[in-house]
């Protein structure tokens, strides 16, 4: 459903919510293009609406972020922007899935976390920008951004849980627990009038959703620090499982994996944990105060 929220800013609700910013007459910008297949269902908004497609901007690469990418580069010959680390990720696509996994994974792994390749991804530290403006977003990935249009409204990628996903899991994908809190931090002081996730609803003020998403961080950083009683990763990572609730298959287990190591990085650089080996097997113990 396409929904105007500014004078020239729109955005189609989906499952992954996809920002457009009116460039010109009749002719526009995205930000994101959803998951593998709603290239097709983009291109029919645009087509209904008599618009043309200038060109894409990306607040990160994960596949569920550019799946519409290459469908509509292709039909409008238009580049894409996301920041330089973020695009090695989405022209080298068994990178993503390597990350994740700690190396080459099996075929089925691969094939959930294809990207699309070499399609024509520019930096967007140097784009024609129309107004637009970017900032950092790191945590989720390296090298997530948020976008703000000149009518003061904010696409901010996954830089936090809605309510609504928070409500079904408390889990969320990272790659620095450290970098996300202090995104969740900077996020409370940004200015605007509208702010829109990627997952969820649009709203005017998220300084109570981001209260909720700090919260529940500190709750999984808790939870692996007392799963660090002389456990291996992979009995932290069944613990962790219990507190998600996550449904245990091989894409979930890849992002619960990286995420958790991710965790004991930042509460061992903390001090508050120490590894060991035991039988030669790598143990993680917590650090009484």
């Amino acid at each position: 459903m396409l929904k105007q929220i500014g004078d020239k800013t729109y955005y189609i609700e989906n499952d992954t919510n996809i920002g457009i910013y009116m460039t010109g007459p009749d002719r526009v910008c995205l930000i994101d293009t959803g998951s593998r297949g709603d290239g097709e269902k983009i291109n029919e908004i645009l087509m209904q609406q008599g618009w043309s497609l200038d060109f894409i901007i990306n607040t990160h690469t994960h596949i569920d972020h550019i799946g519409g990418n290459k469908y509509l580069m292709e039909k409008y010959n238009v580049p894409a922007y996301c920041t330089e680390i973020d695009k090695a990720f989405a022209e080298y696509s068994d990178l993503e899935a390597a990350y994740m996994n700690g190396g080459k994974p099996a075929g089925k792994l691969r094939h959930i976390f294809k990207h699309p390749g070499k399609i024509g991804f520019k930096t967007i530290e140097e784009p024609p920008l129309h107004g637009l403006e970017w900032i950092a977003l790191p945590g989720h990935t390296f090298g997530m951004i948020g976008v703000k249009t000149p009518d003061d409204v904010w696409f901010l990628g996954d830089a936090y849980l809605s309510e609504s996903y928070m409500q079904k899991r408390s889990f969320g994908y990272l790659v620095d627990a450290g970098e996300y809190l202090a995104t969740l931090e900077m996020l409370k002081t940004l200015e605007g009038k509208l702010f829109v996730p990627a997952h969820g609803v649009a709203e005017e003020d998220i300084v109570e959703i981001l209260e909720k998403n700090e919260a529940n961080q500190k709750m999984l950083i808790e939870a692996v620090k007392e799963a660090c009683s002389g456990a291996g990763l992979d009995e932290i990572i069944s613990k962790m499982y219990k507190v998600t609730k996550m449904r245990t298959n091989e894409a979930n287990h890849a992002l619960l994996s990286s995420t958790v190591k991710c965790y004991l990085a930042y509460l061992q650089d903390k001090g508050e944990v120490v590894s060991s080996f035991e039988d030669d097997v790598m143990v993680w113990t917590a650090i009484k105060a």
